[in-house]
């Protein structure tokens, strides 16, 4: 694919290629059997490419009417790889397949949260849907608590996809969220959602029943599902299901129900997504650590936000066994957060360096009054109540110029702090702990997984729908 032309050869870091000058035409988006060529569209979407809308849109139907024929509860056989929460981190995803394999010679479930968080959300649906409608048998797409309208418009998936085609490709992506499956089950032996159980679940029959087509509600079953947590091993062998404080909403849940699940059904464990992990995964071992864990928490998006330093991992399920891959954060092209250009970003410096010349003009010219003021006896006729007005004026537009070039002092400090605390916001949505713990704390590194955490408890829990 041609490059965008870089006629006066001033391109600034010569080391990085210009992105594709076009989208990809029809003949390199499909491949000869007339499937989406996701080799070809994966680095195309690398080099930061676009594709039409027109063939985004067809590959947003064609996955939404697959997914429609699938069941809430999926049965997938070995060898399979589970994939945590992505998150809009497509270089990592793009990582990920990499190492994991080819969905020709492995299956793939992946356990939701595709969007959100991260700022190249499009990109990642694009290649997981192209993954889709060319491996529909493969490729198993469940939904996450972030796959719905009120997630991704309290996020920035809706802000994204506007400004990247339009209200008409959100609507039809919402569609394709709302048909994806709920939970599958691999080879019999292990149970695959994105959050956890509840309190509602005896069988998983249960599942089968709901109905998914639809905005998930903010509580019951079909939440649960969705945004449940385990508990931690110090509780869960002491209690079966607490209030979910952190997410307000949903439960926690312990050892005694999910043992009662896994027995009734001749499971092994489940295996979940939905919590960032300093190692990219928690083996939930809650009869000692030498033990099977009843839950395996995956989380497939490192350095999660850029900024909690965490590893990512997948699992894989082969042969009978189990075994985690992690992986560290791929590099990306760089960005402002809350979808900023640099163009808007800079306007607060430029205007007040502008203010502070026009400032200067006036108080030259102010001065230039004083000065005429001490001769005017001798060279003005102008009496002398008109020369006091005008130096009013001037004293008055001296003022004024002086409150609006601190006004974008104030503004051209914000573009700086922003950009301090980037990575603590790459989705706009900034940690409430960290305005919170005000100046100070933006200036510190937050590179220590547990402190991030902390600082992001806010983005973690439900948000109070209207």
């Amino acid at each position: 694919m041609e490059t965008l032309p870089d006629p006066c050869d001033d391109r600034v870091v010569k080391s990085v290629d210009p992105p594709p000058q076009k989208p990809l035409s029809e003949e390199m988006f499909y491949d000869s059997s007339g499937l989406p060529n996701y080799n070809v569209i994966k680095k195309h979407l690398v080099k930061e490419g676009k594709i039409h809308k027109e063939q985004f849109m067809k590959l947003i139907l064609d996955t939404t009417e697959i997914l429609k024929k699938e069941a809430n509860l999926v049965k997938v056989s070995e060898p399979v790889c589970v994939v945590g929460d992505i998150h809009g981190q497509y270089y990592d995803f793009v990582h990920l397949l990499e190492k994991a394999g080819s969905p020709k010679k492995i299956n793939y479930i992946f356990l939701g949260d595709y969007v959100d968080r991260g700022i190249f959300s499009i990109e990642c649906v694009i290649l997981l849907f192209s993954l889709k409608v060319a491996h529909p048998e493969n490729v198993i797409l469940l939904r996450g608590n972030h796959e719905c309208r009120n997630m991704t418009d309290h996020f920035t998936f809706r802000e994204e996809t506007i400004n990247k085609f339009d209200e008409e490709i959100y609507d039809h992506i919402m569609d394709a969220f709302d048909s994806m499956p709920l939970a599958a089950v691999v080879n019999d032996r292990y149970l695959a959602i994105h959050g956890g159980i509840s309190p509602d679940l005896k069988k998983l029959s249960q599942i089968t029943k709901i109905d998914r087509f639809q905005e998930p509600p903010v509580k019951g079953l079909f939440c649960d599902l969705l945004w449940s947590d385990p508990m931690n091993d110090e509780d869960a062998n002491d209690f079966e299901f607490n209030e979910n404080k952190e997410r307000e909403c949903s439960y926690l849940f312990g050892k005694k129900p999910t043992k009662k699940l896994l027995d009734n059904h001749n499971l092994m464990s489940i295996v979940r997504a939905h919590q960032v992990q300093i190692e990219g995964y928690k083996m939930h071992r809650w009869d000692g650590d030498s033990s099977f864990p009843y839950v395996i928490t995956l989380f497939s998006a490192p350095n999660y936000c850029d900024y909690y330093s965490n590893k990512a991992a997948v699992l894989i399920l082969k042969d009978g066994g189990i075994s985690i891959k992690q992986y560290d954060q791929s590099e990306h092209p760089y960005f402002l957060p809350d979808q900023l250009d640099v163009f808007s970003w800079s306007m607060p410096f430029l205007a007040e360096k502008v203010m502070s010349l026009m400032t200067n003009i006036l108080k030259q010219t102010s001065d230039d009054v004083d000065e005429n003021d001490e001769t005017s006896a001798v060279t003005e006729v102008t009496s002398a109540s008109d020369k006091m007005k005008k130096f009013g004026k001037i004293k008055t537009k001296i003022k004024t110029m002086a409150r609006v070039q601190k006004m974008f002092k104030v503004l051209k400090d914000e573009a700086e702090m922003l950009l301090k605390i980037k990575n603590m916001a790459p989705d706009g949505k900034i940690p409430r702990g960290l305005l919170l713990d005000g100046r100070p704390a933006i200036k510190n590194s937050f590179k220590e997984f547990k402190n991030a955490s902390n600082l992001d408890k806010e983005n973690e829990k439900m948000p109070n729908f209207k």
